[in-house]
């Protein structure tokens, strides 16, 4: 799938006190990236993504959101 194709609009948001994250890496990459490409895949084209990160007490908070259909409650 290529993203450009999509024409989503991405948009990042973070804190820089949430640079260091203490973890293994490669689960903590595979976990992130699949939150990434489902939100993509789930997006129709011109939609958007919004990934929010930032620090709540001791926690990182990773908040992966699109403007594709959801899923219903």
């Amino acid at each position: 799938m290529e993203l450009a194709e999509r024409a989503l609009l991405l948009q990042l948001s973070g804190d820089p006190a949430t640079s260091v994250v203490l973890g293994d890496a490669d689960r903590m990459q595979q976990v992130l990236w699949n939150l990434f490409l489902n939100a993509v895949k789930f997006t129709p084209r011109g939609g958007s993504v919004w990934i929010v990160v930032g620090r709540v007490g001791n926690q990182v908070h990773v908040t992966v959101r699109d403007s594709g259909r959801g899923i219903s409650e």
